[in-house]
């Protein structure tokens, strides 16, 4: 019995013995009397006896449950199942931030009275330098590392999601960076300050069995590569990624699994990389995805849809298919392709397509080869704005001492059948038909990770 219960016993029993009556009592009745008393005293000290055994005993229920659920609560916050790194809402397969890698993930989740908001932080910084010595400084075809004489910010980038229990939530992708405007600039027909600084905004509704409804704007569900060097396997984008697909799209998309294997999604959005649309007509697409086990998935994608300016006449058609295979725990490839082809109001056709090819070797958890080799033909200029057919292959070095810091070094070398790139000392003409760059890329990554 605690110091405050035995008080409480002796104090009812000082005050029970006080309350004999005012009249003088024989001596007979006043013992009887505090018999009684004494009899009410000690069953009341062995109910106060029974209520405290039953406090601690509840109190140390309590202590061992909250130890037995804080695991699992911490795990509940630490993994969300719709933070995704990655412009397409599926990250390449085989990516450096799967979640065996990122055991140790740091954990960024704040309350707000709702459901706990989820932080994702990127910095990407990189130093290229390019052989040819461009006058304006640029690497050509280059979106995520444009800056050809030194060091650069490709992006500084932070991912907000939420999710409440009920399957709502939303997902808000805030980025800046040299990556960040390419990603915009001269892509958007309408007010590009409506996007400028946002690669993704949407809201979500995720039923039970897994189908999700994403309405705002997200990144494409087409080709292979994603926005964020890190979940790639080269630093550098590709040539289809950045010349040959959509960037993003701004309307509703509806993902199911049709089987455990095979997923299905649908999209009707304004258009390509169109935040505004310039006209009445909408594009809209189809994705299937098979996934028969961790080792093997493909993928294939159609865009279709009226993008020729003010006219709804003519069509702009997007086809893409895609794979990944796991020849062994050490070593992996990827295939890519894509097709474009737009039909404009005067039945004018133009296409561009192209192939390639990507391989992977991890010589162990930290370090990692990379290399890539595209194939690209953009003969009718649809993309590039000049006839001619370009390749490149890219050579990738990876070191990562932590997990949430990955550095790479990379060499790559583009070509064309015409003179295409800048270069100050080449030709009269300042152009050369090839192009060498060396990078060095360096990505911080902070907050939970799938």
């Amino acid at each position: 019995m605690t110091s405050i219960h035995k008080w409480a016993a002796g104090a009812a029993i000082v005050a029970l013995s006080f309350a004999a009556p005012g009249r003088a009592e024989s001596n007979e009745n006043v013992e009887e009397k505090n018999a009684a008393l004494q009899s009410e005293v000690q069953e009341l000290r062995d109910r106060l006896a029974r209520l405290e055994q039953l406090l601690m005993d509840k109190l140390g229920a309590d202590e061992a449950a909250g130890t037995e659920e804080q695991p699992a609560q911490a795990a509940a916050v630490s993994v969300s199942p719709t933070v995704r790194f990655g412009q397409k809402r599926v990250a390449i397969p085989g990516a450096p931030t799967d979640a065996e890698s990122h055991e140790d993930a740091v954990v960024g989740a704040v309350s707000t009275g709702g459901p706990s908001l989820s932080f994702t932080g990127l910095i990407d910084t990189y130093y290229s330098y390019n052989t040819n010595k461009p006058e304006d400084g640029t690497n050509a075809l280059y979106y995520t590392n444009p800056n050809a004489r030194g060091f650069g910010l490709n992006q500084a980038k932070l991912e907000l999601d939420a999710q409440t229990s009920s399957g709502v939530g939303f997902r808000s992708d805030i980025w800046f960076g040299s990556g960040a405007r390419l990603f915009r600039d001269g892509l958007e027909p309408g007010p590009l300050e409506d996007v400028i600084y946002l690669q993704q905004a949407y809201g979500y509704y995720t039923w039970e069995n897994g189908t999700e409804l994403d309405v705002g704007l997200f990144g494409t569900i087409a080709g292979l590569e994603v926005a964020e060097s890190h979940l790639n396997w080269n630093y550098s984008r590709g040539l289809l990624w950045a010349w040959n697909e959509p960037f993003s799209h701004l309307g509703a998309k509806l993902s199911t699994p049709v089987t455990d294997t095979f997923t299905a999604t649908a999209l009707l959005v304004n258009g390509f990389d169109n935040a505004f649309d310039q006209n009445q007509g909408k594009s809209y697409g189809g994705q299937g995805s098979w996934a028969p086990s961790d080792q093997f998935n493909t993928t294939f994608t159609w865009i279709h849809g009226p993008e020729n300016g003010i006219m709804e006449d003519g069509w702009q058609r997007n086809a893409s298919w895609n794979f990944y295979a796991g020849l062994h725990p050490q070593f992996e490839i990827m295939g890519n392709f894509d097709y474009i082809s737009n039909t404009d109001p005067q039945d004018i056709t133009a296409t561009s397509w192209g192939l390639g090819g990507y391989a992977r070797y991890s010589a162990s958890d930290k370090v990692k080869f990379a290399g890539r080799y595209e194939y690209f033909d953009d003969s009718e200029a649809r993309s590039t704005g000049v006839e001619n057919i370009l390749k490149e292959f890219t050579l990738t070095f990876e070191y990562a001492p932590e997990p949430r810091f990955i550095t790479r070094l990379e060499y790559r070398r583009d070509w064309s059948t015409v003179d295409f790139f800048g270069c100050t000392d080449c030709r009269a003409s300042g152009l050369s038909n090839d192009q060498d760059t060396i990078t060095v890329g360096l990505m911080w990554i902070l907050g939970p990770t799938e």
